[in-house]
């Protein structure tokens, strides 16, 4: 039964995507640009996937329209202004309207077989009529429920209901989540409530705040859902306005969740796993596509398509500057999409309805898209090699494509394309499985090698039986009259003994017994070089710099800068407080401190092209104890070089941090005044040279 049904679903399907084929409009009759994302993350311009069509409701008389829902051949309308609901017939062309007396400011259509739910903030109730308009159940606000407060207002703007009967409600300022009523109208409780992540100042009313003072900080609630479709599946899709991204030196990130997601039962957004979506603030609605795709729509008339993993198919629409021309909106409200996959979206500031056709580009993509995710990956690659071949730039088409490869076990084209697009988590896929093919292929011989190898060690133990004693120097300490590059080998040797014996190996540096500024130069240079190579060299899959914007003089300023900084600032503040070391103890001590940072980190970065995203804890954690270990070296050489004790120390290295804060912020200053000063200088010789031509 099961797969006579999947056998249904899909012969629907391709009789959609056959009537969209033979409806479909020419790109040249758009009024308005489609986008996409490029490889690169940036909006650019593609081929028209929609145009404007038809329009509906121009002269209806509708006021205020707020909903509108597709049910086979009619398009239900929420006349919020009139207090009614309009219904008009396509094939007939034909209105007829459902109308009650308690009706009073319908907000939200949904549309069954048998039913139609309307939400009606006004009256504060949700109406269940008949297709006819008889009234059949009402619900309001739940009494004596413990799961609402009483304090709660119960305002409906949409609804939405499950294939079992399911009724989902978004309310007014609901900050809990949706609504959930049962079928007979009882209150179950909320759903999908959206989260607020705390800010630094939250988290410290958080610890000092009482219960009372917390609960009046109303800044703190989240955003409350906006609008709600239901898919096929009887996933929840839903939109959520917030305040545009703002960024504080005390606060967080406003926008704390992405703005369109997909709850599962268990009301987790399953979207996207992007923590910062292609989206928009403003949404008002949402619908849910026949493609495991979703349309959102601003109410600046930006229409959005996304495929089923939140990544942007196409962006088209915006605001009209003109009533007279279509295409684009004066105050999009809604949107919905009938059985060939046209779009309707209400305007309702001109309350009419406008409809947008997919061209044929839109339909060889929703074909592509279909195609992966019903497991036709043959037809899918051949479909996304026809769309990458009409926009080589479009993000979502290399991703389609390398997706089709990756599901046919070709997975070193697939790293090809998902390069391309910055898809890490497909190219770490696609590379875990090419990486243990190849272990399979060389585990036979790295284990046979190791027994011989094993082997040669037991026999070499037997044959030389006597060892000779080897002499070691405390601290590698011979060799001291040694001069030119045999010193400088041996200074840079001794490098390693800070390692083991810091406080040993920084007192013979203070005293000059070992190393030297060019030794000391040495390991600066093979640090800065270690750096280079930890932003620039580490593999696709863990490099997070974008290297087109990091230029070889910034990222020299910025090493030195901060590197020299921290040995000025120390040898200033040692100077006012009895500190020992000298500008070049200081400049050996912090070179040698190093050591950690410039062993560790070329393994981290070798290990980049070895290890998957699920393993890159293993770089985080080696990386990280470089710092740390560099740190505590550095923390060791002040006390030793300056004859501090360990609070003296603290306080040393605070202060110079503190002095290459102040440092860095008044070069700042001077640099935008030498700006302003030299922008002055010019404006003034430009109107000198201009009065003395004239």
């Amino acid at each position: 039964m099961r797969k006579f049904r999947k056998i249904i679903a899909a012969a629907a399907v391709f009789c959609i995507l056959a009537c969209a084929a033979c409806v479909t409009a020419s790109a040249s009759q758009g009024t308005t640009y489609t986008y996409t994302i490029s490889n690169n993350g940036e909006w650019i311009r593609t081929q028209e996937a929609y145009v404007p069509s038809m329009v509906y409701f121009k002269d209806a008389g509708l006021s205020k329209p707020n909903d509108i829902f597709i049910y086979e051949n009619f398009i239900y309308i929420a006349d919020t202004g009139n207090r009614r609901i309009v219904v008009f017939d396509r094939d007939g062309g034909g209105y007829s309207y459902i109308e009650n007396e308690s009706f009073m400011s319908p907000m939200g259509l949904f549309v069954s077989d048998t039913r139609i739910y309307i939400a009606d903030s006004g009256a504060e109730a949700v109406y269940i009529t008949d297709r006819s308009g008889k009234l059949l159940q009402t619900i309001t606000k739940p009494e004596n429920s413990p799961l609402m407060s009483s304090m709660s207002i119960f305002k409906p703007l949409n609804v939405a209901v499950s294939r079992e009967g399911n009724i989902f409600v978004v309310g007014e300022g609901s900050y809990d989540g949706l609504m959930q009523f049962s079928p007979d109208g009882e209150f179950q409780g909320y759903f999908a409530a959206n989260k607020r992540n705390l800010t630094m100042l939250e988290r410290i009313q958080e610890m000092l705040y009482t219960r009372e003072q917390k609960e009046q900080l109303l800044t703190r609630k989240p955003s409350a859902i906006q609008n709600i479709d239901i898919s096929s599946r009887d996933l929840i899709y839903s939109v959520t306005q917030s305040d545009e991204v703002k960024y504080s030196w005390v606060e967080s990130i406003s926008k704390t969740s992405n703005a369109l997601k997909m709850h599962n039962m268990a009301g987790t957004n399953i979207l996207s796993t992007s923590e910062f979506m292609d989206d928009e603030w403003n949404f008002v609605d949402v619908a849910s596509g026949p493609y495991n795709n979703v349309y959102a729509v601003t109410y600046t008339g930006l229409i959005y398509e996304y495929d089923g993993n939140g990544d942007l198919v196409f962006s088209f629409g915006g605001r009209a500057v003109s009533n007279d021309r279509y295409g684009l909106f004066t105050y999009a409200s809604a949107i919905d999409l009938d059985e060939n996959s046209f779009i309707y979206v209400l305007d309702k500031e001109r309350a009419l309805v406008q409809v947008f056709v997919p061209t044929d580009f839109a339909v060889a993509t929703h074909k592509a898209i279909y195609d992966l995710e019903s497991g036709n990956y043959e037809d899918a690659e051949e479909n996304w090699l026809q769309v990458l071949q009409l926009n080589g730039m479009s993000r979502i088409a290399h991703i389609g494509y390398g997706k089709s490869l990756m599901r046919q076990q070709r997975y070193s084209e697939a790293l090809d394309h998902f390069k391309i697009a910055g898809d890490v988590g497909n190219y770490s896929e696609s590379f875990w499985e090419i990486r243990q093919a190849a272990i399979n292929r060389v585990m036979p011989f790295a284990v046979a090698a190791f027994f011989v190898l094993l082997v040669l060690v037991m026999v070499r133990q037997l044959v030389f039986k006597t060892r000779r004693k080897k002499v070691y120097s405390s601290y590698g300490l011979t060799g001291i009259e040694s001069r030119g590059f045999k010193r400088l080998r041996i200074d840079i040797g001794y490098a390693f003994t800070i390692l083991k014996h810091p406080a040993d190996a920084n007192y013979y540096l203070k005293k000059g017994t070992r190393g030297s500024v060019i030794s000391a130069t040495f390991l600066l240079l093979t640090a800065f070089a270690v750096y280079i190579a930890d932003l620039l060299c580490r593999s696709f899959i863990f490099n997070v710099n974008n290297n087109s914007d990091l230029t070889p003089l910034m990222l020299t300023l910025l090493f030195f800068i901060v590197f020299f900084l921290f040995v000025i600032g120390n040898y200033m503040v040692s100077t006012i407080n009895d500190g020992e070391g000298s500008l070049k103890n200081i400049y050996i001590m912090l070179c040698h401190s190093l050591m950690p940072y410039i062993i560790i980190t070329p393994a981290v970065v070798i290990l980049t092209y070895f290890l998957t995203v699920n393993e890159g804890f293993i770089i985080s954690f080696l990386w990280t104890a470089g710092i740390i270990w560099s740190g505590a070296l550095i923390f060791t050489g002040v006390m030793q070089v300056h004859n501090y004790s360990f609070r003296q120390s603290v306080k040393n290295i605070f202060l110079t941090l503190f002095f290459m804060v102040l440092a860095l912020v008044v070069v700042a200053m001077l640099y935008l005044v030498w700006n302003k000063v030299t922008e002055f200088a010019g404006e003034i010789i430009s109107e000198v040279s201009y009065r003395v031509k004239k």
